[in-house]
């Protein structure tokens, strides 16, 4: 039994003092709520190139799907850095319930668009709300958690991103296959399949901003801010949901903090102060390093993965006519039809050459969904494993890049189609080092700055992305194999930037604690 002293005790530094709140249920059910959150996002995202494929009834033209399918990362590209502030001034909390709520209602909305300029913007602002959650759950986990699970629930949350896509199409695939249609006379316009689909997709967002809400703020966001009263009550409703007892029983009654409470500023200001500090002294090399790494993860998994549908539809042509063989590139120069004839074409006969760039299908290829299933429930599997080996992150970050740099160099080079595609997803399996980068952010960044690096992260991936995507398209058609040993070349250089990075030691945080 404790005396009243011990349960008094000397001020313990804060990390010390989340330490004691244990790991346990708590911590597995916020992990698993944030792991909803990005699962979200990611179905979201990709979920709606989905919807803009199958919206015939809207008779879109190739130019306005680009603006469609473009609209989400201009939206995550302008709004980061907003959220970032939000994120570090109003609570980790706070950000999410917001971002997910709004972005649930918006996307929902979307389903009633009269044209493609109102699903456009509605698109937008529905992401521009929703985003937050992509970088915001990630630092809400790791403020929450104790040190030796922290990087480990992380790196597991990242499994959800990476099912994001074969989520999204599983739910696409029977919807999709419905046929009705409900005239909506006051909108003037006829509630179909992918308007159904479009509420569909935003179902995870709702679920997710309904379980934030029985969750607490980040102990050490409260502490930060001077709230050293509510971090204690936090710590002692976490200590008590993990072990089954009162709140009595958590004997910290005081702790020191690393970080000054923050005064209010104007909004410009405080947002400078934030970020101006990560490019400077002592944090400058370590932001670009990380930013550098997190730009070649990226643009590599989006910009490639995007053009699957079309190297299935590739590989359906070689295996159904004689004359076609070889690799990847080998089947990209053979077939003389534009790239969006033969995205869209179903004809057993191969008369892709009659479908044109504005055909709409209205559904997607069970191929599609059998490759995307496969390949990313692999890769989560992989990503699930990864998450039991926290003190060894640098390590996996350089065999992770190593490996899609090796694939990416022998894609062009398998003389068979079937193996070039394995190679091709493994080119992108970039995306496994995605938990691993965000676990960077909590560990080497103070508090009152690791909603604002992390946004800024998803800010540097989304836009990488979106450059990524368009000169992917522009080149990998007419420069197949020079492009994939350029880009193996960059994912090599990241690799060697991955060198690096802190020892898979535990990392000694660069902060020294100050009592205040």
């Amino acid at each position: 039994m404790a005396s009243d002293s011990d349960k008094t005790g000397d001020q313990l530094p804060f990390d010390e003092a989340l330490e004691k709140t244990g790991n346990g249920i708590y911590n597995v059910l916020l992990s698993a709520t944030c792991a909803l959150s990005l699962l979200a996002i990611g179905a979201d995202l990709f979920g709606f190139s989905l919807v803009v494929t199958a919206a015939c009834d809207l008779e879109l033209t190739v130019a306005q799907k680009g603006i469609l399918t473009s609209a989400p990362f201009i939206g995550i590209l302008l709004v980061s850095y907003v959220w970032g502030y939000v994120s570090d001034t109003k609570g980790r909390r706070f950000t999410l319930l917001l971002s997910l709520t709004f972005g649930f209602i918006l996307s929902s909305i979307c389903s009633l668009s009269t044209g493609w300029i109102s699903l456009g913007i509605l698109k937008f602002l529905s992401v521009c709300f929703s985003c937050a959650a992509n970088s915001v759950s990630y630092t809400l986990v790791g403020e929450s958690c104790v040190r030796r699970v922290r990087n480990k629930y992380m790196v597991m949350m990242t499994c959800f991103i990476l099912l994001s896509p074969a989520f999204a199409s599983i739910l696409t695939y029977p919807i999709l296959k419905l046929d009705f249609e409900a005239p909506i006379s006051w909108l003037g316009i006829v509630f179909s399949p992918w308007r159904l689909l479009n509420v569909v997709l935003a179902v995870p967002s709702g679920l997710g901003a309904i379980a934030v809400y029985f969750f607490h703020e980040s102990p050490k966001f409260l502490a930060n801010c001077g709230k050293k009263d509510e971090a204690l009550e936090v710590m002692r409703s976490i200590y008590a949901i993990n072990h089954n007892t009162t709140e009595d029983e958590f004997r910290v009654s005081a702790f020191t903090i690393t970080e000054n409470a923050k005064k209010e500023k104007s909004l410009f200001r405080a947002m400078y102060e934030q970020s101006a500090p990560l490019f400077r002294h002592p944090y400058l090399w370590r932001t670009l390093q990380l930013y550098f790494i997190v730009s070649v993860v990226f643009i590599t998994n989006n910009s490639f993965l995007i053009w699957l549908p079309h190297i299935l539809n590739l590989i359906r042509i070689s295996m159904q006519t004689s004359s076609a063989a070889g690799n990847i590139c080998d089947l990209i120069s053979d077939i003389p039809t534009p790239l969006n004839s033969t995205m869209n074409g179903t004809d057993d006969n191969i008369g892709y050459s009659k479908v044109t760039p504005e055909t709409c299908v209205g559904t997607i290829e069970d191929n599609v969904i059998i490759t995307l299933m496969l390949s990313q429930t692999v890769f989560a599997f992989l990503n699930f494993m990864i998450s039991y080996l926290p003190n060894h992150r640098r390590k996996m970050m350089i065999c992770i890049l190593c490996l899609s740099a090796l694939s990416g160099f022998l894609v062009s080079l398998t003389p068979e189609p079937i193996s070039s595609v394995v190679l091709f997803m493994v080119f992108t399996s970039t995306c496994l080092g995605m938990g691993i980068l965000a676990s960077y952010f909590v560990d080497l960044y103070p508090t009152s700055y690791r909603g604002m690096v992390s946004c800024l992260s998803i800010m540097v991936g989304r836009s990488s992305s979106f450059v990524g995507i368009n000169l992917v398209g522009n080149v990998i058609f007419q420069h197949c194999q020079v492009t994939f040993n350029v880009w193996s070349v960059l994912v090599l250089s990241s690799a060697i930037a991955a060198w690096f990075l802190p020892p898979d030691n535990p990392i000694e945080l660069a902060e020294k604690p100050t009592k205040v």
